[in-house]
């Protein structure tokens, strides 16, 4: 991230639980590009942690499409992960931190961070820089997709053109357990997978396998794991004759359907409605996100969280059928 963006949110992050350092982000997230068949590709490189992506990389991602979409050299732009997922997007040890939760041990030092501390990054990099960005992008956009795609992996793939999944890929959006339904682009999920669908995600908060994405018209097609590859490449050199000026007129005429669509309110439903959701309050007894974490670490806190549903409802079915 840009260090003029990191000091205006210097008041807001805790930067201990931050990754802000732009070499960093630089590694875990590649550009590549081939001109000659006017393709760049946008690489997901920490599979260690499921590539999972610091709030800060949002911009980073957010600035790679509009280097390719302002680019002559390039027509399609396929977003990959490497390892053993697509990605389970945003780092999940950032949540909180980033809208002005502190690690003071004293109640006023852990108070409560102001709205606008929670809109402000919303708008500019999870549903600005990075989300409306790709939504808005006049290059084609794909997805090849593996294993996970959750979080902002998901939201990156709703906003794609075009999406090709292996069997094994799962999609969904942790923040649907951690809060509610109301931190999300509604249009774009409603649009990919209609109301009933949705609704479905929202309330009982399960991922969707590619074969039910592939039925809902949200996933293009499913294709064997040792073909993904292949397959994603095959489109971009089906869209790739298709004259440059042509392809991003399309893509911009898109754009005014989807805003008659309700493109525009859905969007503010994201930002809006994430600030929204971070106010929430627990009533004794219900399982909090953030708390769990604090106390019991990450990986404990998802899995225990996992555990209170039967397995067709869980986010890690991968864990529960090894």
């Amino acid at each position: 991230m840009k260090k003029r963006d990191v000091d205006l949110m210097a008041s807001q992050w805790d930067h201990e639980g931050m990754l802000t350092d732009e070499s960093e982000i630089e590694k875990i997230i590649l550009y590549e590009k081939d001109p000659e068949r006017s393709i760049a590709r946008i690489i997901f490189d920490d599979p260690e942690h499921l590539n999972a992506f610091p709030v800060a990389a949002c911009e980073r991602v957010g600035d790679l499409v509009k280097e390719a979409e302002a680019d002559n050299d390039v027509k399609v732009i396929i977003f990959k992960g490497r390892g053993p997922c697509f990605g389970v997007g945003g780092d999940a040890r950032e949540l909180g931190h980033y809208i002005g939760y502190k690690r003071g041990v004293t109640k006023e030092e852990r108070r409560r961070p102001a709205q606008r501390q929670r809109i402000l990054p919303d708008r500019n990099l999870a549903f600005g820089a990075f989300e409306r960005t790709i939504t808005e992008c006049l290059k084609a956009t794909i997805c090849q997709v593996h294993g996970y795609c959750y979080g902002g992996h998901m939201m990156l793939a709703l906003a794609a053109d075009i999406v090709i999944a292996s069997p094994d890929a799962r999609f969904g959006h942790p923040a649907f357990r951690y809060l509610g339904p109301a931190p999300q682009d509604l249009y774009l999920w409603i649009e990919n997978m209609g109301i009933k669908k949705m609704k479905e995600i929202m309330l009982t908060m399960r991922p969707l396998t590619a074969e039910e994405g592939h039925q809902a018209g949200f996933v293009t097609k499913v294709v064997p794991r040792d073909e993904l590859e292949q397959w994603a490449e095959d489109y971009a050199d089906a869209i790739t004759p298709m004259p440059l000026d042509a392809l991003m007129m399309g893509k911009a005429m898109f754009q005014f359907i989807m805003e008659a669509r309700g493109k525009g309110v859905g969007s503010l439903t994201g930002w809006v409605g994430h600030a929204w959701s971070t106010n929430l309050v627990f009533n004794e007894g219900e399982w909090n996100f953030v708390k769990e974490r604090r106390d019991k670490g990450l990986t404990r806190a998802l899995k225990e969280r996992d555990q209170m549903v039967a397995p067709f409802f869980r986010m890690a079915p991968a864990a529960d059928e090894a």
